[in-house]
């Protein structure tokens, strides 16, 4: 490390070793392999560096194609209007973090794969088996992301009724950042029925908030259905959806669970509601669920 006096405090040239110190005090200090250093410490408080600045890309110089110069590679400007940084590769300007993306930073999304269809039927009086909703399809980065840094893990959720405790995949979300977050989620769906005297299944969204003990209170966000289309419960629909969106704070080691929720008893003959994929579902239409960081 070289110690250089700054004559006047702003500038000072070292011809023999090739390096520029710039700084504010009398004297900064230049890192061995530095040819330029900028010193932004100044009477106990930091001080930062401004580049050359346009206010719009479009006065970026040799913004307009076809003009270029391959001598300005490495050149980097500041954009006002989109508080964005550019540099130039040669032949054009890039945007160091492009505003189409830029959406994404707060934004984390789970999409369900092909064959993750799940159904709830209820007969006669039998109901009652609640099942959890997976979204196990790969992180892609851009249909699929997870920028929040939330755990996607094994639900187990509880059968109700007769039924036990089940296990399934992907359909627990565990958050790691604390801060108030918008949840939504939509389901394709298929529903069916044959004469049903009570409601039937339900789409339901469940937090689960972590106590000081260790425990959890479990909170139901949102019940919501799908577009049904019969007569006295007698009918359905095979290309349908439901959605619902809810807002609420959550603090780190809190989750949440989306399923489908069964009555504990019914009066019907046949009732079922599946959330539908499939290979043109998936790729066109998925199952999501969207985490949307709105504050800390």
């Amino acid at each position: 490390m070289k110690k250089i006096n700054t004559s006047l405090m702003l500038l000072f040239v070292s011809l023999a070793f090739s390096q520029v110190g710039i700084s504010k005090n009398a004297t900064v200090e230049i890192h061995n392999r530095a040819i330029l250093q900028v010193d932004g410490k100044y009477e106990g408080k930091n001080l930062g560096m401004m580049l050359p600045e346009v206010s719009l890309p479009n006065n970026l110089p040799l913004n307009t194609p076809p003009s270029s110069d391959a001598d300005m590679t490495g050149m980097m400007m500041f954009e006002k209007t989109h508080a964005t940084f550019y540099s130039y590769d040669g032949e054009k300007w890039n945007n160091e973090q492009p505003a189409t993306t830029s959406f994404k930073t707060k934004q984390s999304r789970f999409l369900s794969n092909e064959n993750e269809e799940i159904s709830v039927v209820c007969v006669l009086l039998g109901c009652g088996r609640h099942v959890g909703l997976g979204f196990s399809a790969p992180i892609d980065g851009v249909q699929s992301y997870n920028n929040l840094n939330i755990s996607r893990e094994t639900a187990v959720v509880p059968g109700g009724g007769l039924y036990g405790d089940r296990s399934f995949d992907n359909a627990k979300f565990v958050i790691n950042e604390a801060g108030v977050y918008d949840i939504y989620l939509n389901v394709p769906s298929k529903t069916g029925g044959a004469v049903s005297l009570t409601s039937g299944p339900q789409y339901q969204l469940r937090a689960y908030l972590k106590q000081s003990d260790g425990s959890f209170s479990e909170a139901k966000l949102t019940t919501f259905f799908p577009d049904y289309y019969g007569i006295l419960g007698i009918g359905g629909d095979t290309n349908t959806a439901a959605f619902t969106t809810t807002r609420i704070r959550l603090k780190a080691g809190d989750y949440i669970v989306s399923r489908i929720h069964s009555p504990l008893a019914t009066v019907s003959v046949v009732v079922t509601l599946t959330a539908a994929t499939g290979p043109n579902i998936s790729k066109y239409y998925p199952r999501e669920i969207m985490f949307t960081k709105v504050s800390d």
